[in-house]
Protein backbone atom coordinates (compact mmCIF):
# COMPACT_ATOMS: atom_id res chain seq x y z
CA UNK A 1 0.00 0.00 0.00
CA UNK A 2 1.72 3.24 -1.38
CA UNK A 3 0.61 6.28 1.51
CA UNK A 4 0.68 9.45 -0.35
CA UNK A 5 1.10 12.08 1.66
CA UNK A 6 -0.93 15.40 -0.27
CA UNK A 7 0.53 18.69 1.12
CA UNK A 8 -0.97 21.82 0.70
CA UNK A 9 1.88 23.54 3.08
CA UNK A 10 0.39 25.06 5.34
CA UNK A 11 0.55 24.40 9.32
CA UNK A 12 -1.47 21.18 9.45
CA UNK A 13 -0.36 19.29 6.43
CA UNK A 14 3.02 19.88 7.40
CA UNK A 15 2.93 18.60 11.16
CA UNK A 16 0.83 15.78 9.47
CA UNK A 17 4.20 14.87 7.75
CA UNK A 18 6.41 15.08 10.20
CA UNK A 19 4.43 13.61 12.55
CA UNK A 20 4.21 10.82 10.19
CA UNK A 21 8.06 10.92 10.52
CA UNK A 22 8.44 11.11 13.67
CA UNK A 23 5.72 8.18 14.01
CA UNK A 24 7.87 5.98 11.69
CA UNK A 25 4.63 5.80 9.18
CA UNK A 26 5.85 4.75 5.54
CA UNK A 27 5.69 7.90 3.62
CA UNK A 28 5.46 6.85 -0.25
CA UNK A 29 5.25 10.12 -2.00
CA UNK A 30 4.56 13.47 -1.11
CA UNK A 31 3.18 15.49 -3.30
CA UNK A 32 2.36 19.64 -2.92
CA UNK A 33 0.43 21.23 -6.11
CA UNK A 34 1.75 24.58 -7.18
CA UNK A 35 -1.16 26.92 -8.74
CA UNK A 36 1.53 30.10 -8.94
CA UNK A 37 -0.57 31.75 -6.41
CA UNK A 38 1.03 30.83 -3.70
CA UNK A 39 3.00 33.60 -1.30
CA UNK A 40 6.71 33.36 -1.82
CA UNK A 41 7.29 32.56 2.08
CA UNK A 42 5.12 29.11 1.06
CA UNK A 43 7.98 28.38 -1.45
CA UNK A 44 10.51 28.80 1.06
CA UNK A 45 8.85 26.98 3.36
CA UNK A 46 8.12 23.57 1.05
CA UNK A 47 12.24 24.37 0.11
CA UNK A 48 13.11 24.29 3.75
CA UNK A 49 10.88 21.39 4.64
CA UNK A 50 12.33 19.22 1.86
CA UNK A 51 15.64 19.43 3.03
CA UNK A 52 14.68 19.21 6.53
CA UNK A 53 13.05 15.50 6.32
CA UNK A 54 15.79 14.67 3.22
CA UNK A 55 13.19 13.98 1.11
CA UNK A 56 12.10 14.88 -2.40
CA UNK A 57 8.41 17.10 -2.35
CA UNK A 58 7.11 16.30 -5.47
CA UNK A 59 5.67 19.83 -7.20
CA UNK A 60 2.31 19.40 -9.52
CA UNK A 61 1.29 21.79 -11.67
CA UNK A 62 -2.26 21.93 -13.61
CA UNK A 63 -1.61 22.01 -17.30
CA UNK A 64 -2.88 25.21 -18.17
CA UNK A 65 -1.34 28.20 -15.86
CA UNK A 66 -3.82 29.62 -12.86
CA UNK A 67 -3.26 33.14 -14.36
CA UNK A 68 -4.52 32.16 -17.73
CA UNK A 69 -7.51 30.29 -16.40
CA UNK A 70 -8.51 33.63 -14.83
CA UNK A 71 -8.48 34.97 -18.45
CA UNK A 72 -11.01 32.45 -19.41
CA UNK A 73 -13.05 31.09 -16.26
CA UNK A 74 -12.55 34.52 -14.35
CA UNK A 75 -12.25 34.15 -10.54
CA UNK A 76 -13.34 31.34 -8.77
CA UNK A 77 -16.12 31.90 -6.84
CA UNK A 78 -18.08 29.37 -4.07
CA UNK A 79 -20.16 28.29 -6.98
CA UNK A 80 -17.85 27.89 -9.03
CA UNK A 81 -14.60 26.68 -7.59
CA UNK A 82 -12.58 25.19 -10.25
CA UNK A 83 -9.31 25.80 -8.68
CA UNK A 84 -9.71 23.32 -6.00
CA UNK A 85 -11.49 21.10 -8.45
CA UNK A 86 -8.31 21.31 -10.86
CA UNK A 87 -5.93 20.83 -7.67
CA UNK A 88 -7.72 17.47 -6.65
CA UNK A 89 -7.79 16.22 -9.92
CA UNK A 90 -4.21 16.88 -10.67
CA UNK A 91 -3.59 14.92 -7.31
CA UNK A 92 -5.94 12.19 -7.32
CA UNK A 93 -4.52 11.54 -11.32
CA UNK A 94 -1.00 11.39 -9.91
CA UNK A 95 -2.12 8.90 -7.00
CA UNK A 96 -3.50 6.40 -9.22
CA UNK A 97 -0.46 5.75 -11.25
CA UNK A 98 0.12 4.42 -7.52
CA UNK A 99 -2.54 1.76 -6.91
CA UNK A 100 -3.12 0.59 -4.17
CA UNK A 101 -2.54 3.84 -2.42
CA UNK A 102 -3.98 5.74 0.62
CA UNK A 103 -4.37 9.39 0.28
CA UNK A 104 -3.20 11.38 3.64
CA UNK A 105 -5.01 14.58 4.47
CA UNK A 106 -4.25 17.51 7.01
CA UNK A 107 -7.52 18.11 7.98
CA UNK A 108 -7.08 19.06 11.63
CA UNK A 109 -9.00 17.98 14.61
CA UNK A 110 -11.48 20.99 14.09
CA UNK A 111 -12.56 20.12 10.85
CA UNK A 112 -14.33 16.93 11.29
CA UNK A 113 -17.02 17.45 9.82
CA UNK A 114 -15.61 18.51 6.58
CA UNK A 115 -14.24 14.24 6.09
CA UNK A 116 -16.00 11.95 4.03
CA UNK A 117 -15.17 8.54 5.31
CA UNK A 118 -13.98 7.56 1.96
CA UNK A 119 -11.80 4.52 0.77
CA UNK A 120 -8.16 5.41 -0.16
CA UNK A 121 -8.13 8.55 2.25
CA UNK A 122 -6.72 9.01 5.74
CA UNK A 123 -7.17 12.04 8.36
CA UNK A 124 -4.18 11.36 10.60
CA UNK A 125 -4.62 14.40 12.71
CA UNK A 126 -8.18 14.29 13.19
CA UNK A 127 -7.47 10.46 15.04
CA UNK A 128 -4.99 12.26 16.87
CA UNK A 129 -7.03 14.73 18.14
CA UNK A 130 -4.43 17.47 16.83
CA UNK A 131 -5.95 21.09 16.33
CA UNK A 132 -5.14 24.14 14.27
CA UNK A 133 -3.46 25.88 17.03
CA UNK A 134 -1.70 22.14 18.28
CA UNK A 135 -0.30 21.81 14.52
CA UNK A 136 0.94 25.94 14.21
CA UNK A 137 2.62 25.47 17.76
CA UNK A 138 4.11 22.16 16.78
CA UNK A 139 5.30 24.05 13.48
CA UNK A 140 7.13 26.52 15.50
CA UNK A 141 8.67 24.43 17.68
CA UNK A 142 10.04 22.52 14.67
CA UNK A 143 11.25 26.16 13.53
CA UNK A 144 8.98 26.46 10.19
CA UNK A 145 7.46 30.03 10.67
CA UNK A 146 6.65 30.77 7.06
CA UNK A 147 8.45 34.02 6.83
CA UNK A 148 5.88 35.74 9.29
CA UNK A 149 2.90 34.62 7.40
CA UNK A 150 0.61 33.12 10.18
CA UNK A 151 1.06 36.39 12.51
CA UNK A 152 -1.23 37.69 9.20
CA UNK A 153 -3.71 35.05 7.85
CA UNK A 154 -5.42 31.84 9.00
CA UNK A 155 -5.09 30.55 6.37
CA UNK A 156 -1.64 31.25 4.08
CA UNK A 157 -2.68 29.18 0.65
CA UNK A 158 -3.50 31.34 -2.36
CA UNK A 159 -2.65 34.92 -2.12
CA UNK A 160 -5.27 35.95 -4.37
CA UNK A 161 -8.43 33.58 -3.38
CA UNK A 162 -11.83 35.82 -3.19
CA UNK A 163 -13.06 33.43 -0.63
CA UNK A 164 -10.73 34.67 2.56
CA UNK A 165 -12.32 36.53 4.94
CA UNK A 166 -12.74 40.39 4.83
CA UNK A 167 -10.24 40.97 7.63
CA UNK A 168 -7.23 39.07 5.67
CA UNK A 169 -8.00 40.90 2.62
CA UNK A 170 -7.47 43.79 4.59
CA UNK A 171 -4.17 42.01 5.60
CA UNK A 172 -2.83 41.27 2.30
CA UNK A 173 -3.82 44.97 1.55
CA UNK A 174 -2.11 46.25 4.26
CA UNK A 175 1.66 43.99 4.51
CA UNK A 176 1.45 42.73 0.77
CA UNK A 177 0.98 46.17 -1.46
CA UNK A 178 2.40 44.99 -4.14
CA UNK A 179 0.23 41.48 -4.17
CA UNK A 180 -2.84 44.08 -3.64
CA UNK A 181 -1.67 46.14 -7.08
CA UNK A 182 -1.53 42.67 -8.61
CA UNK A 183 -4.94 41.15 -7.87
CA UNK A 184 -6.30 44.67 -9.54
CA UNK A 185 -4.23 43.88 -12.86
CA UNK A 186 -5.84 40.31 -12.40
CA UNK A 187 -9.16 41.85 -12.16
CA UNK A 188 -9.05 43.61 -15.88
CA UNK A 189 -8.30 40.17 -17.18
CA UNK A 190 -10.93 39.06 -15.46
CA UNK A 191 -14.73 38.01 -16.68
CA UNK A 192 -15.81 38.19 -12.88
CA UNK A 193 -16.16 40.79 -10.39
CA UNK A 194 -13.30 39.78 -7.61
CA UNK A 195 -16.30 39.50 -5.11
CA UNK A 196 -20.19 39.74 -5.33
CA UNK A 197 -20.46 42.08 -2.30
CA UNK A 198 -17.58 44.48 -2.60
CA UNK A 199 -15.54 45.79 -5.77
CA UNK A 200 -11.75 46.02 -5.65
CA UNK A 201 -11.99 49.93 -5.54
CA UNK A 202 -14.68 49.75 -2.71
CA UNK A 203 -12.95 47.44 -0.80
CA UNK A 204 -9.66 49.54 -1.26
CA UNK A 205 -11.45 52.54 0.04
CA UNK A 206 -13.43 50.85 2.58
CA UNK A 207 -10.02 49.51 4.12
CA UNK A 208 -7.86 53.10 3.69
CA UNK A 209 -11.01 54.47 5.25
CA UNK A 210 -11.10 51.55 8.37
CA UNK A 211 -7.19 52.13 8.70
CA UNK A 212 -7.31 55.93 8.78
CA UNK A 213 -10.27 55.70 12.19
CA UNK A 214 -7.51 53.87 13.70
CA UNK A 215 -4.57 56.16 13.15
CA UNK A 216 -7.03 58.69 14.61
CA UNK A 217 -7.94 56.65 17.78
CA UNK A 218 -4.36 56.20 18.54
CA UNK A 219 -3.52 59.73 18.07
CA UNK A 220 -6.17 60.03 20.63
CA UNK A 221 -5.81 57.78 22.84
CA UNK A 222 -1.94 58.97 23.00
CA UNK A 223 -2.97 63.03 23.96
Amino acid sequence: MNNIVSLSGGKDSTAMLLIMIEKKIKVGHIVFFDTGWEYPGMIEHIDRLENYIGREIIRLKYKISFDESIKKWGFPSFKRRWCTDRKVKTINKYCKKYKPFIQWIGFSYDECKRIKKTIGYCYPLIDWKITEEDALKYCYDKGFDWGGLYEHFRRVSCWCCPLQPLKELKALWKNFPEYWQKLIEMQKQSTYQFRLDYTLEQLDEKFRREENYYQLDILEDNK
